[in-house]
């Protein structure tokens, strides 16, 4: 299953949310970001899970 859907399913709230911040940035910002920032400021208790996917340490290292 794709992670939209299962998004979709699982917070339907945080994934209408999604939307409506994307459509007021002209969807200039991802669907993955906006989700993320609505799922944060539903949920600020998540706030540390909200870099998840996006630091620098997830970048796999090919030199080594």
């Amino acid at each position: 299953m794709r992670l939209p859907a299962l998004r979709w399913m699982l917070d339907p709230a945080t994934s209408l949310l999604a939307l409506r911040l994307r459509a007021q940035e002209g969807g200039r910002m991802s669907h993955d970001a906006a989700w993320r920032l609505a799922r944060v400021a539903r949920h600020p208790d998540e706030m540390v899970y909200r870099h998840h996917g996006h630091l620098v340490e997830d970048i796999p290292n090919e030199a080594q």
